[in-house]
C-alpha cells in the first residue's frame, strides 16, 4: 500500500506521509552518524523523531531501497516500510500488510509446542 511520495534532495528524502487520520505529515528522512542505523526519519519543521531507517539491497532482484521503520507513540505497533526509487526519480514509501493468517499459525503452533 503506497503511503508517502519523496523527492530526494542533497541526501535528504522529504516527502509526505498519510495519516489515519486522512491527513498528511511532512516527513524528514535524513542520513545520521549513530551507529547500525543510516537515516533519523522525523516531522519536517519539528524535528520530532517518527522513526529510524537503513540501506538495503533486495535479495530477489539487487534493487537498492531504504528500510524504514516507523515508530511513534501515536502507533499500536512500529511499521515496516520500504522506500523505493520510481523511473521518474521521485521515491514512493510503500507499507505492507501483515498477513494475519500467518500470525495466527505462529499463534496456534505455540500452545502445541509447550504442550509437548
Amino acid at each position: 500500500m503506497l503511503i508517502g511520495k519523496f523527492q530526494h534532495e542533497n541526501g535528504v528524502y522529504v516527502g509526505s506521509i498519510q495519516t489515519v487520520a486522512g491527513g498528511s505529515q511532512t516527513v524528514r528522512i535524513a542520513t545520521t552518524d549513530l551507529t547500525g542505523i543510516d537515516y533519523l526519519v522525523t516531522q519536517a519543521g519539528t524535528g520530532i523523531e517518527l522513526g529510524v531507517a537503513w540501506n538495503k539491497i533486495s535479495k530477489e532482484k539487487g534493487t537498492k531501497y531504504v528500510s524504514v521503520k516507523l515508530d511513534s507513540p501515536f502507533l499500536p505497533a512500529p511499521a515496516w516500510c520500504s522506500l523505493f526509487e520510481q523511473k521518474d526519480g521521485t521515491y514512493n514509501l510503500v507499507w505492507n500488510r501483515p498477513d494475519p493468517t500467518k500470525s495466527k499459525k505462529t499463534e496456534q503452533a505455540a500452545p502445541e509446542q509447550a504442550a509437548a
